[in-house]
């Protein structure tokens, strides 16, 4: 514009075709008005209609001023030529004549104003500025939607990483609609046929827990460079990070579902696992779905990979783990994954053989008869809880039986009920027995250690939390063994460690009663006179003139 005004980062500068056959109008009106103030450039003067015409196809003005009434061409026929070819240029009429059929048409070819001579410069000059709004309106307008489509194709690869999270999500699941922000994005689409790898890093927060973010992303970054030079180079696909430890792969399968397919994306998914484990020292799992050439299905597909990579807790992980050989839900299991456990622990604690027989009785009740699929998956729930059991405390099957056990090539071997019973009858008492023979010498370990900490530090000391974290336990598994072996909490120890210290020190007559509080890990005198009271019956005061009595 003239006008010095600053529009996404340029100065854009104005031009005007002045269009009249009397000479003296046009160099006049080129003279009196003060162009530059307006911000207005003229770019040329035109004789006649046709004049104008070529004039305009040459410099492409914004604006054309111009008679109505003149010889070869009129304004009128001008105006309907140039407005065909450049549709964004604005028009104002000059005419001698008030005449309804020429208003007519200015408003048809809605010209934005319409001056008699002799002309007013007033009047036109009003008329410039109101054309010239209505330009700048335009060209802002222009210019932003051109930065946005700028701005939208740079953002590109996450519009589309974010895409495919919200399909994983299931935000949509109408299929055209599905292609068509596919196609928008610029993304193949997935009806041939797709398949869904979750990858997951093992160990993740014990191995990276203190990673800044910024060392996160760029694990991740390393992470996602493996997938596209292995996966991704062996299949069409999309990438999306789920979480720092985490991402899923969209593969695009152009091809009939066959073993020889199967064989690839496990290859694939291999040398994945092998280049993060070589290059990166990472060690990963790889969960792949089942395939589908339906979009809707992506959630699914997802839940499965998903599924498949968290079944790595109840063996090992750093492979590759096939949905269709994980145990997955089944529509006609009915048992409780959460009260499974709960009753396992407590027949390793404290069962004896006749409880794990009429235990196992109970999951497999004779009454009814379960297809083998169900008895295989409920069986391998059990010693995959038991597995989890045996983590927690720090054991597994390796320490139990000498080596890790391969539950389901067992499970494929047995060809009745009655023989799965007997195995993982046999299979419960043995680690019963492990954990009874070697629970005492291990907890009395804890805690002696325990006990330690808290003679250390009973007066810095706020929660169980901070006791229990430099031994690598948890604050609930702690208090379990504490109590069982013990006969009272962890926090009744610490209470007594502080009270028979502040017994020791009220026989102290140069120590404040303010000042036990405090060595005695209390931040009030009047909370620690109402435990001390609680635990002993008398205050601290009442205790000190009784010994002092004596």
């Amino acid at each position: 514009m003239i006008r010095e005004t600053e529009k996404m980062g340029e100065t854009h500068m104005f031009t005007i075709l002045i269009v009249d056959d009397n000479r003296a109008d046009r160099l006049g009106i080129r003279g009196l008005i003060d162009w530059e103030q307006l911000g207005i450039e003229v770019a040329g003067l035109a004789v006649d209609g046709e004049d104008g015409y070529k004039q305009a196809m040459q410099v492409r003005p914004d604006f054309i001023l111009t008679d109505v009434a003149m010889p070869v061409m009129d304004g009128l026929k001008m105006t309907q030529k140039i407005k065909e070819e450049l549709p964004e240029t604005k028009f104002i009429f000059m005419s001698c004549f008030d005449d309804f059929d020429y208003l007519k048409s200015a408003i048809n070819l809605e010209v934005y104003g319409y001056i008699l001579k002799p002309i007013d410069l007033t009047e036109l000059t009003e008329s410039l500025l109101k054309v010239k709004h209505v330009k700048e309106q335009e060209l802002e307008k222009t210019q932003s939607d051109e930065l946005l489509r700028r701005r939208i194709q740079e953002s590109m690869p996450v519009l589309q990483e974010q895409l495919i999270r919200d399909l994983l999500s299931g935000k949509f699941e109408n299929e055209a609609d599905i292609r068509e922000r596919m196609q928008y994005l610029g993304m193949k689409d997935l009806q041939e046929g797709c398949s869904v790898l979750f990858v997951q890093i093992d160990n993740y927060e014990t191995l990276f827990g203190n990673l800044t973010a910024e060392e996160r992303h760029l694990l991740q970054v390393k992470l996602q460079k493996c997938a596209e030079d292995t996966i991704l180079n062996e299949f069409a696909g999309y990438w999306s990070s789920q979480a720092f430890n985490s991402a899923a792969i969209i593969l695009l399968v152009q091809e009939p579902e066959n073993e020889a397919l199967w064989n690839r994306i496990v290859e694939a998914a291999n040398r994945c696992k092998d280049m993060a484990n070589d290059s990166l020292s990472l060690n990963v799992t790889l969960g792949i779905s089942d395939i589908s050439s339906r979009s809707g299905q992506l959630p699914k597909l997802y839940e499965m990979a998903q599924y498949a990579v968290k079944s790595k807790f109840y063996s090992s992980g750093n492979r590759i783990i096939m949905a269709s050989e994980a145990v997955a839900p089944n529509e006609d299991s009915q048992y409780n994954i959460l009260e499974i456990k709960r009753k396992l622990e407590g027949l390793l604690e404290n069962g004896e053989e006749d409880d794990i027989v009429s235990f196992i009785d109970q999951c497999y009740d004779a009454d009814i008869r379960f297809s083998e699929t169900y008895v295989k998956n409920l069986t391998y729930s059990i010693t995959q809880i038991m597995q989890m059991i045996l983590l927690e405390r720090n054991e597994s099957y390796g320490s139990v039986f000498g080596n890790d056990i391969d539950i389901w090539d067992k499970l494929q071997r047995f060809e009745t009920i009655e023989d799965i019973k007997r195995w993982l009858v046999g299979i419960i008492e043995t680690v019963r027995s492990s954990v009874n023979k070697t629970g005492s010498g291990r907890y009395r370990k804890v805690i002696e250690d325990i006990k330690a900490i808290i003679d250390d530090s009973y007066a810095e000391i706020e929660n169980v939390g901070q006791i229990v974290g430099p031994l690598y336990i948890s604050a609930s598994h702690a208090n379990f063994i504490f109590k069982q072996q013990t006969g009272q909490t962890i926090f009744d120890y610490l209470l007594m460690q502080r009270m028979e210290a502040a017994k020791r020190l009220l026989l102290d007559p140069y120590m404040k009663i303010y000042e036990i509080s405090e060595k005695t890990g209390y931040k009030t005198t009047s909370y620690f006179t109402s435990v001390f009271k609680e635990y002993t019956g008398v205050t601290p005061k009442q205790f000190r003139d009784k010994h002092d009595q004596k």
